[in-house]
């Protein structure tokens, strides 16, 4: 996974540029990406863990589909594979940025791009930009969409500024497994059981959402209490940078939520009686689970 931080590193000189301030992207309506008279199930959502860092957009599978101006803009910024030696910022694959000022839209991974693109000119939206594919760092083809905010200088999750009748979720959140973190390794536990701790070990669990079947996607929100009292909590709504750090809207950064996939506890679970778990997707859909935990402290 060490692309996709080369990814995050070089695309974050290009985004810290000052951009012309607009409105807030969450405040007013974007279009999809890609062809509305379709289905489209997404095979990742903003905020997951990519086991170093956030994963900052959206992923919309397929090869070859039209991909979709969704607003009026310029072109701001363009990396195709035949023209830029080294692939420059590397993993992105044919990559495009939009300018809808104030607002920015990116496209990574594109198969190629539309004439309108090649020549550089101004866009309406539903133009066609280029054509999803898998080039660059791509597990699969599919189109990576990001939607970065000039102004708050934040990675915004796109799903909050588009139509949601356009991908399935069903689903809430679930929770797959419970992990301790050791000096010397990770360990998964039984809440329902007795486990030890000796020290204040960080305690963690995965936290996964589903559309229609076996999606794995992150959660929008989850808070943890520890005997009643909020320990952690984050909102995937946006991302921002702080001290050179892309950081939750809580102001938590990567290290901070996530251990590989699995999503923190805190370190407090080793004093705690009682952990509630609260989780929802974007769509409401809602997890809650307490547990009383029997833990062996020595």
């Amino acid at each position: 996974m060490k692309h996709g931080l080369k990814i995050t590193v070089c695309l974050s000189a290009l985004l810290l540029l000052k951009g012309v301030t607009g409105e807030n992207p969450t405040t007013h309506s974007f279009d999809w990406p890609v062809e509305k008279d379709k289905k489209y199930q997404l095979s990742s959502t903003f905020g997951e863990s990519r086991l170093d860092h956030f994963h900052n957009g959206i992923d919309i599978p397929g090869k070859g589909t039209k991909v979709l101006a969704p607003k009026n803009a310029r072109v701001l910024y363009r990396v195709h594979l035949d023209e830029t030696p080294g692939e420059m910022p590397f993993g992105g694959g044919n990559l495009l940025v939009l300018d809808h000022g104030g607002t920015w839209t990116g496209y990574m991974h594109l198969q190629s791009f539309a004439e309108k693109i090649e020549k550089e000119e101004t866009l309406s939206k539903g133009d066609v930009l280029g054509f999803s594919g898998d080039t660059g760092h791509s597990g699969g083809a599919h189109l990576h969409y990001f939607i970065y905010d000039t102004k708050e200088q934040a990675m915004i999750n796109p799903l909050l500024t588009m139509d949601a009748t356009h991908y399935h979720d069903t689903k809430p959140p679930e929770i797959k497994a419970w992990g301790v973190l050791m000096p010397d390794n990770f360990s998964t536990v039984n809440p329902e059981k007795t486990f030890r701790l000796t020290q204040d070990y960080p305690v963690y669990v995965w936290l996964q959402d589903h559309g229609l079947t076996s999606e794995r996607w992150g959660v929008y929100e989850y808070h943890v209490f520890l005997d009643g009292k909020e320990a952690i909590g984050a909102r995937f709504d946006k991302v921002f940078m702080k001290d050179g750090v892309w950081r939750t809207s809580s102001g938590l950064a990567f290290e901070d939520v996530y251990f590989r996939n699995f999503t923190s506890l805190t370190r407090g679970v080793r004093r705690a009686k009682q952990v509630k778990i609260e989780a929802q997707d974007i769509k409401g859909q809602k997890l809650s689970e307490t547990f009383q935990l029997q833990i062996q402290r020595n």
